[in-house]
């Protein structure tokens, strides 16, 4: 029986360790796009990252970070990024096991199946967890740090565990299993670690009535699960007490009830969801339109497969999944943001466990009508369909040599004169690595940089003061009369768009009127010109020097050790090339149109006013 135990274990072991070679093999050296930098800043101090927080991430980054592997924490940070995601695709290999293995909890409607060899079985399940693994969504969790590896871990343990759990119950229904106790603990967790984990508990909940009824039962069950669940849910009590310690970068000052409330809520994001029928259909469309990108064609139609079956033979299963993938892809395309991949994660879940049904269907068909050719069959399906899926994808989510974020961010603060000032809005690709530079690695810690979006948050004063109070109190005047206004956005009470606009417009000027008088002040190409309109904008480097109607300045050609983009189709990629190509324009004598080039991309957190 140990040899037997063992021994089922292989195909998932098998799968997560080839997954982690290539995840290796494609991981980003350093910091990259988006939120890779602040995230890493986050962790390696201990701070408070943006909404939700995520707590449990950051405390597991901590320990990353400090592991002794030698190379920086960024480098420690993706390599656990990739780790989580093997992980994540040997757990796969288990609930497709589980799911094979649980009658009580799926219950065949008809006896259809065919009996396989062992080695068939083995197959079938390396095969479809492997081609999970190579999904470009699942695959790209693995290249650099973010906090959906470790979502996409917690989605595919809760299911593994919930139904392991539920047929452990049939077998002894007086005490409640372990592994629902564990679910339920690690459910809660997984919420400290993204909201998002609310979309898998449609799907849990209707598994535990749809096996054991609304009784008495039933509910004393869930009872007495509420208790880990809430064990698990408290790990979001790090972010009001490490904001009463204040760290070095504090996201939302969330040791104030009103404001961890609104960063646990994402409040800021609210304008977002549900925006409207247009935004959703502009986002399912690019779902479908995306699904090639995501499945190899082939693999599409053994979901399909797949998909006939379960319906044909465990219609509870189908019912799940189907719930799981509609609350998923629901949610996602009302939710108007330009990355939006990692939000169909657990769509992909469910897809990728119809594939490997479908995988089986396909085995036990060649079985009963050639059974001669089931060795064939368990070869091409073992080692054709992960790699069908491997060479489709792995153009487009190999980030080993891409250097771009860190190129470019090291570039221009290496450029900026002593105690320089710099606004901009630039996150995906500077502003959020230079976070990084900064108060990780010392890089430059003399320069002063002002993401003009978020200053429209009432907490990121606070933020600014503590790392350069002087910016602050010299346009105290100017920020109080703009946090009045501001005030009435945050808390609901009638404001004038026109009135909190002006005053954003006259503060940020102040900012740079008092500022220029002791230090040199930048903008990026994407700020606006009414933003220091008084000023001449010369570019010195990869950003503009503001300086004063004949006051003298020396345009400074940048040096470019920088990368092109590698993929080019990429909305992160497209939005910097529209940075150099504005660097280029300047340099010949042209000026911006309002708005900047990165205008239409992911640039900011909080966008303008209603």
């Amino acid at each position: 029986m140990k040899a037997s135990v063992r021994s089922s274990h292989l195909p998932s072991l098998a799968a997560g360790a080839i997954a982690c070679v290539a995840y290796l093999a494609t991981m980003n050296r350093t910091v990259t796009f988006i939120d890779s930098g602040e995230l890493a800043a986050v962790a390696s101090t201990l701070g408070v990252a943006h909404p939700t927080g995520y707590p449990l991430f950051t405390l597991l980054g901590r320990i990353a970070a400090l592991v002794p592997l030698g190379g920086e924490e960024i480098y420690r940070l993706n390599l656990l990024s990739a780790i989580l995601v093997a992980i994540s695709v040997s757990l796969f290999a288990r609930l497709i096991m589980t799911i094979d293995a649980a009658p009580h909890v799926f219950p065949a409607a008809r006896k259809t199946r065919t009996s396989l060899p062992r080695y068939a079985e083995f197959a079938a399940v390396f095969g479809a967890s492997l081609s999970f693994g190579f999904v470009s969504t699942v695959w790209a969790q693995s290249v650099a740090v973010e906090v959906y590896a470790l979502h996409l871990f917690f989605l595919v343990l809760i299911l593994f565990l919930f139904i392991k759990g539920i047929e452990a119950q049939h077998s002894s229904p007086r005490t409640l299993s372990r592994e629902l106790l564990l679910g339920s603990y690690l459910l809660g967790l997984s919420f400290s670690n993204h909201f998002t984990t609310i979309l898998v508990v449609p799907g849990v909940a209707a598994l535990l009535v749809m096996s054991f009824g609304w009784k008495s039962d039933t509910r004393r069950r869930l009872v007495q699960m509420v208790p880990l669940f809430l064990l698990g849910l408290s790990t979001y009590l790090y972010l009001p007490i490490r904001s009463a310690s204040r760290p070095l970068l504090d996201w939302g000052f969330t040791n104030e009830f009103g404001r961890l409330i609104w960063h646990i809520s994402g409040k800021q994001y609210r304008s977002w969801i549900f925006s409207g029928v247009e935004s959703a259909s502009r986002q399912a469309k690019y779902f479908v339109s995306n699904l090639p990108g995501e499945f190899h064609l082939v693999v599409l139609g053994l979901a399909l497969i797949g998909l006939a079956l379960i319906v044909y033979r465990t219609p509870r299963l189908a019912v799940i999944l189907v719930l799981l993938f509609l609350v998923c892809v629901g949610y996602a395309i009302n939710y108007d943001i330009h990355d939006i991949d990692s939000y169909f994660l657990l769509a992909y879940v469910v897809l990728s466990i119809c594939v490997a049904v479908g995988i089986r269907g396909l085995l036990e068909y060649v079985h009963r009508k050639r059974t001669h050719l089931l060795v064939v069959a368990v070869v091409l399906v073992a080692l054709g369909t992960p790699t069908v899926q491997w060479y489709a994808n792995r153009r487009g989510v190999d980030e080993s040599e891409n250097r771009l974020v860190h190129d470019y961010t090291l570039t221009i603060l290496n450029q900026l004169k002593q105690d320089a000032l710099v606004i901009s809005y630039q996150w995906d690709y500077f502003v959020s690595a230079a976070l990084y530079f900064q108060h990780v690695r010392g890089i430059r810690p003399d320069v002063t940089i002002i993401d003009k979006e978020l200053l429209r948050r009432s907490w990121y004063f606070k933020q600014v003061e503590s790392i350069a109070p002087s910016v602050v109190h010299r346009s105290q005047e100017r920020i109080d009369a703009f946090l009045r206004e501001l005030y009435k956005f945050e808390h609901d009470i009638p404001y004038s768009p026109q009135i909190i606009e002006s005053r954003f417009v006259e503060m940020i000027n102040d900012l740079i009127d008092q500022g220029t008088k002791d230090r040199p002040v930048y903008v990026g190409p994407e700020i606006e010109l009414n933003l220091g309109g008084q000023y001449e904008r010369v570019p010195e480097g990869l950003l503009l020097r503001l300086l004063l109607p004949g006051e003298r300045g020396e345009f400074q050609a940048p040096e470019w050790p920088i990368v092109p983009p590698p993929n080019p189709d990429d909305p992160a990629d497209a939005g910097f090339a529209a940075a150099i190509r504005y660097h280029v324009h300047s340099r010949r004598g042209g000026v911006p149109s309002q708005g900047g080039p990165c205008e239409g991309t992911r640039v900011g957190r909080t966008g303008s006013w209603p």
